[in-house]
Parts: C-alpha cells; structure tokens; sequence
C-alpha cells in the first residue's frame, strides 16, 4: 500500500537556463508548455512553480527539483508531455514517493560538501591556469543568482596577462570575445574552490575563484556612477555606467550606455530599487540593448551582445540574465557551489560539457 503524506507547501523549481530549457539543445520540447502543465498541477497542493537560470547538472536537461518541506526530490531527462504529466499527477497527489515510471528520471542531487575542494595554486600558476582555461574553451560567470554574466569562450577569445601594480604585485588577466570581455584580478589571497561532477568526483566541473581581501559594498537602488574609467571596451569609457542595485555583496549588476533618451529614465528612478523600477525602464533597456557590466570582488564580464525579448531566447556566445523572481531566493550561488564563509566571490569557469576542466 502506497504511504500517504501530510498536505506540506510544496515548490517546483523548473530549470531555464543555458542548457536546460534550451530550443539550442532541445529544439523538439515543448519547454514553455512544461512550465504551464506544471503549474496547473501545483494549484491544488499549495504549491507554485519558479524558473531559475540553473540547478547544477547540465548533463541531466532537463532538470526539475521538487520541494515538499525540507525533503528534495531530483529529476532530470525530463523531455516530454508524457513525463511532465506523470511527474505533475505525482505532485498534485497524496503520494509519498514517485511512481516508479518516473524511476529512471530520478537522480541524487549534488552534494557539494563531499565534492568541494579548495586548491593549492596561487600567483603565476594561478594566471596561468586562467590563461590556458581561456584558450581551451568553456563558460565563465560572474554574479548572483538571478543577475548574472557569461564570458562564452566558445568562440575564440584573445587573452593575456599583466601585471596587477607597478611592483609586479598580482595578476590581471583579460580576454575580450566578439560578445564580451572579463577582467579578473588575481592577489596573493586569491585560491579556488574546484567541484566535482556527480557521476565521477575526481573530475572537475567548475572552479569558482574565491579571495579573502576586501569584497563589494552593497548597493541598494539604482545608482549612477558616472564615467566607467575601468571599462574593457576603452571606447565606451565615456559613456555613463549606472548601477541597478542589488543590494547585494557578492557582486554589482550594471548598464553603460551613451542612449540619452535611456539616461533621462534611468534618472528618473535614483535610488528606486530594483523591484520597484517601472516596466517601462526594462523595455526601454531591451531596445536600446546598454553594454551590461557584472562586477565582483576579483572583476567584471562585460557583455555587447544584444538583449532578446521577454520572450526571445539569449544569443549563442556572451549574455546576461536579469531575473528578479530568481534574486529573490536570495542565493548568490548556485546550491551546489557552496563555498565556506569569509571568501569574497569571483568568478566561476564551467569548461565544455565534453570534457574535465584543465
């Protein structure tokens, strides 16, 4: 007899990110559609769905995480109606524990705890890691949940490295791509944190760059800074550079721009946070598409490429993602990139599906 549970609140975290929910990767998928059949299954059982940019296991797209209390339940290969709708019948039943259809969809989530390992290189090894990584492919970010940049190498990227003062003291490293630029900063506090991939730990997954020298003021509501004297794309370095304000530590989402029509809103709504800046600032963003910098204690990714619409898909190489429902879950990192207390975050290299970081 199947065991019956106590009506608890119930969440679906549903990933759209740059794997999951993807027409790239998955052009046959109804992903859209997935999202709606799941909240029509929620409305019942005192649950709601959320989209976030992603969970972790990019190999598993499409991935859906069901939360009843403090119990999590992974499920991954979700691709189509027939699967979303047993997985929907299960959440808006009395049912303790999936149907057994839907076994092979089930997996662990990760548990960076076990996987998470700080490693020994610092200064020029450092660099030079970040050198090589460059020139071998991948995906950087840099941000928080929910407001973040990718510096996409997939392209080709032009790097090199200097040094951080006029003493020789630190390293700074820059690449620029026909979508974006990144700028990491590299001191003697400056280590990584690497993770392992769930199938096979010894294998790395990501490395998030981490220092324990100063971090980022918070900044709460907009903001105008003024001319951006650290801009990677000198000749933007006289446009004006406002920040939106996330209130955040972790990192600084901005827009750089020389549209006038675009500057007079933005001033208009000073210190308005970011939540309550009006639709029309956004949509006035979309068309004018400003150069967006992501700022964090170790650099910045700037991206030129083009903003999609609200319901457009980001373009192949360097992007942005502004999602306020996924700020407000208050992560500023993905669940399975936890990282100790006291590290300031920089940014975090994802290398090629088909193989392990360097």
């Amino acid at each position: 007899m199947a065991r019956r549970r106590a009506r608890v609140s119930t969440s679906v975290l549903v990933c759209r990110g740059c794997c999951c929910g993807s027409e790239a990767k998955h052009p046959d998928v109804d992903h859209d559609g997935h999202v709606e059949r799941l909240r029509a299954a929620t409305d019942g059982v005192n649950g709601r769905v959320m989209t976030v940019d992603c969970l972790g296991p990019c190999e598993r797209s499409n991935v859906v995480v069901v939360r009843r209390g403090t119990r999590r339940t992974w499920f991954g290969d979700l691709l189509d109606d027939e699967q979303i709708d047993r997985l929907g019948a299960w959440i808006g039943s009395d049912a303790a524990d999936p149907p057994a259809d839907l076994a092979a969809h089930r997996f662990d989530g990760p548990t960076p705890r076990a996987r998470r390992r700080l490693l020994p290189e610092r200064g020029d090894d450092l660099a030079g890691w970040c050198v090589d990584v460059l020139a071998a492919g991948g995906v950087w970010t840099m941000g928080v949940v929910g407001a973040l940049a990718e510096f996409d190498t997939g392209a080709g990227v032009d790097a090199d490295v200097r040094p951080a003062t006029p003493a020789g003291e630190g390293h700074v490293v820059e690449a620029r791509s026909s979508t974006g630029a990144m700028r990491v900063v590299l001191d003697s506090t400056t280590r990584t944190f690497a993770f392992g991939q769930l199938d096979a730990p010894e294998k790395l997954a990501s490395r998030l760059l981490v220092r324990t020298s100063a971090g980022l003021p918070a900044t709460d509501g907009l903001i105008e800074v003024g001319r951006d004297g650290g801009a990677l794309f000198e000749h933007e370095s006289d446009q004006t550079l406002f920040d939106l304000g996330l209130g955040r530590r972790a990192a600084h989402f901005m827009i750089r721009t020389d549209d006038h029509d675009l500057i007079g809103m933005l001033r208009r709504h000073l210190g308005t946070p970011l939540a309550d800046i009006e639709t029309d600032v956004f949509t006035a963003m979309v068309e004018s598409s400003p150069t967006r910098v992501v700022r964090t204690a170790l650099g910045r990714i700037e991206v030129t490429a083009p903003i999609p619409p609200p319901d457009g898909e980001s373009p192949i190489g360097s992007h942005t993602h502004l999602r306020p429902p996924d700020l407000g879950l208050g992560l500023d990192l993905p669940h399975e990139l936890e990282v100790p207390a006291g590290w300031h975050l920089g940014p975090i290299h994802y290398p090629p599906s088909d193989r392990s970081a360097p």
